[in-house]
């Protein structure tokens, strides 16, 4: 230790202790009871914050889950459609968006009452949950899968069917819709089943909250959406709509579709067949749309200054048809007597249960395929071809979901798709290659538009620059054709296949006095350019005579399904003999020809009427009436190919009198001379 030293340099002593501090008996304990209870308010304040934690938590789980239905919807959704979605405008986002909270609070407000603990209400509403978002979203997972687009009032507005229109009309046996389905009601079992678990809502909150329950139902239903092309809304939202819409059309709210529309078919099963063609060959069905024959070079012609010179390239060798015709104006029409060969005629029960070329191909072992630029959604059309047993199959929705209701997908895009997947069928194959964009309001392009002046326009003075405008549109969707004729007979299936070329009716463009077509049945709407063309070894010689023989022949589409079924071997097989014999016209292949009277008309139990029109012909005589008219107008088309001298009823005896037996039957049809009669049944 280190000593002080005084001032003279001695040493001093070392300092003396501090006094003792002497503390009364209790202090020492302060510091400990304040620690202690300090403790104990640490004790005490963490269960309190890890309750509030919980308490948040439980409120965060409970929120989620209230929003699991509509959040699973939307993940979805964007799952599918994440490419389509950027293209969205911000109106066309602003709407989804309305959309997606209107889902979010109508399922939340259901599993919500659902989740009460007990009441009327939790079983009730929890069923609804249950029924309605297992619909909702199967229903719109399947249809999407099938379709590329979600189920809207356009796919369901025409239906005679509520309870099919509930579920989409899909095929409920198909793996993917089944899959949807299962998909959907377990995740609604699993989020109700959480929901009573975890939500558990205070008795009045949930009475209140059921009392809404009845005007959340109502406000889905009224709610407006983006259903057509770009479908800007939520899926669910879609779904109750286009239901709705069903639902006021069938309790007579509505008049949105007055005219009978295509249902979905049941058709006879077809036995196992055999078949024997004359050669080993592939068949393939070309179909254009709206194609008049005066715009096609129909026979090989090497300076071909019509619409057509892609195909004409193409197909050099083919052989033409010049006098083929459809026997509506109506596509829907035209394909059921191409695919069924049955007449158009016939009641609803034949017409819906009678096989498809598909059908007896697939019978037959025959690989199978359908391409199509149509939108299938226009007038129900889909469920025509929803259940043809196909390996290769796309529609326009699925070649663009943003095809337009009318003239569809691109044409290009059609070929596209033929041209990735041909590689991929299994020989014999049949298959229809289905283009649309001759449809009005017609797909151009003024890059190559060589028919000029050219206009879309309706007025009656630019009518031959409207015109110009249709053939540049021919034209353009011709392209499309002759690139596709062009691949198949550079692949080696293409050295074996025919192709068979026609359209399902024409255009008219004010001949007599009408534009378009479904409105008539003259000439100018129901010619249409028809060619065969088979590679050489492909057609027996007996066979490649009889189409050249066909030549200058009057011949229908009815001949068509004949003409593949023996293409295909099919004709002589005894299993065919029931539907054979439902069939009146005859095999192009094959020296006989079709020479009774053929009905024309666009008003059958396949596609109703808005114009109503009907007619008949026998070789070249025709009758054609409207309802407006009292009597036929007779015509020989042969003398008067532009149909302007009308030779009287009895110089195309008896047609008028077979017209009027036939027709008093069919829908929508006053036959003439008859008192006005609504036959829609």
């Amino acid at each position: 230790m280190t000593q002080d030293i005084d001032r003279e340099g001695g040493a001093l002593a070392e300092p003396p202790a501090s006094p003792a501090v002497i503390l009364p008996a209790h202090a020492d304990e302060r510091p400990a009871r304040a620690d202690a209870r300090a403790a104990r308010d640490l004790a005490r304040a963490r269960p309190r914050a890890a309750r509030k934690a919980a308490l948040r938590r439980g409120r965060l789980i409970r929120v989620a889950l209230l929003a699991s239905p509509a959040l699973w919807l939307l993940v979805l959704d964007v799952l599918r459609r994440a490419r389509h979605m950027t293209t969205f405008d911000r109106p066309h986002a602003a709407g989804y968006a309305a959309t997606v909270a209107a889902s979010l609070g109508f399922w939340g407000l259901l599993l919500y009452v659902a989740s009460g603990r007990r009441g009327a209400a939790r079983g009730a509403v929890g069923a609804l949950f249950v029924a309605l978002f297992t619909l909702a979203c199967g229903v719109q997972g399947g249809f999407h899968a099938l379709y590329n687009i979600y189920c809207s009032i356009d796919s369901q507005i025409h239906s005679q069917s509520i309870p099919w229109s509930i579920v989409g009309t899909l095929p409920l046996g198909h793996p993917s819709v089944i899959a949807h389905f299962a998909v959907a009601l377990g995740f609604a079992l699993g989020a109700l089943r959480l929901s009573r678990r975890l939500v558990r809502p205070r008795r009045l909150r949930r009475r209140l909250a059921a009392a809404v329950v009845p005007l959340a139902l109502a406000g889905v239903a009224m709610i407006p959406v983006s259903y057509r092309v770009i479908q800007s809304s939520s899926a669910d939202m879609i779904y109750f709509h286009g239901i709705t819409a069903l639902v006021k059309e069938h309790l007579g709210i509505t008049n949105d579709s007055p005219d009978l529309r295509v249902q979905r078919r049941h058709p006879e099963r077809v036995p196992r067949l055999s078949a024997r063609p004359a050669r080993p060959r592939n068949v393939v069905l070309i179909l254009q749309e709206s194609q008049r024959a005066d715009v096609t070079c129909v026979a090989y012609d090497p300076a071909c200054d019509k619409a057509t010179p892609f195909s004409n390239a193409a197909a050099p060798r083919r052989m033409p048809l010049l006098q083929m015709r459809a026997h509506d104006s109506t596509t829907a029409i035209s394909i059921s007597n191409i695919w069924s060969g049955v007449p158009p005629t016939e009641s609803l029960a034949v017409l819906g249960s009678a096989p498809l070329l598909w059908d007896y191909a697939h019978a037959a072992g025959w690989d199978t395929a359908y391409w199509t630029s149509q939108n299938l959604m226009f007038g129900n059309a889909r469920l025509y071809v929803q259940d043809i047993p196909v390996s290769h199959r796309a529609v326009a929705t699925q070649l663009d979901p943003g095809a337009d209701l009318d003239y569809g997908a691109y044409d290009r895009q059609l070929t596209d798709r033929v041209i990735e997947e041909w590689d991929e069928l299994v020989e014999p194959f049949f298959a229809v290659v289905h283009y649309s964009n001759v449809h009005f309001p017609y797909v151009s392009d003024p890059l190559h538009s060589p028919f000029q002046p050219s206009e879309l326009t309706k007025a009656p003075e630019k009518n031959e620059h409207f015109k110009n405008y249709y053939k540049n549109v021919v034209y353009l969707s011709d392209m499309a054709v002759g690139r596709l004729i062009e691949h198949i007979r550079g692949a080696p299936s293409g050295e074996r296949t025919v192709i068979v070329y026609t359209s399902d009716h024409g255009e008219s463009f004010r001949e007599h006095w009408q534009l378009g077509h479904t409105s008539s049945l003259w000439d100018e709407e129901i010619l249409v350019p028809t060619w065969v063309d088979a590679p050489e070894g492909t057609l027996a010689p007996e066979e490649r005579a009889s189409i050249e023989g066909a030549k200058d022949t009057f011949v229908w589409h009815l001949d068509l399904a004949p003409t593949f079924l023996d293409l295909m071997g099919l004709w002589d097989e005894p299993g065919l003999d029931p539907f054979r014999r439902r069939m009146i016209g005859h095999p192009l292949t094959r020296p006989e020809r079709t020479v009774a009277p053929m009905p024309l008309t666009n008003c059958t139990w396949v596609w109703g009427c808005a114009f109503r029109n009907w007619g008949m012909m026998q070789g070249p005589m025709k009758i054609e009436a409207r309802e407006w008219d009292g009597e036929y107008h007779c015509f020989n088309v042969l003398d008067d190919p532009l149909e302007l001298t009308n030779l009287g009823e009895q110089a195309c005896a008896p047609l008028p009198d077979l017209a009027r037996g036939l027709f008093h039957e069919m829908p929508n049809v006053t036959p003439p001379g008859r008192p006005k009669v609504d036959w829609g049944g």
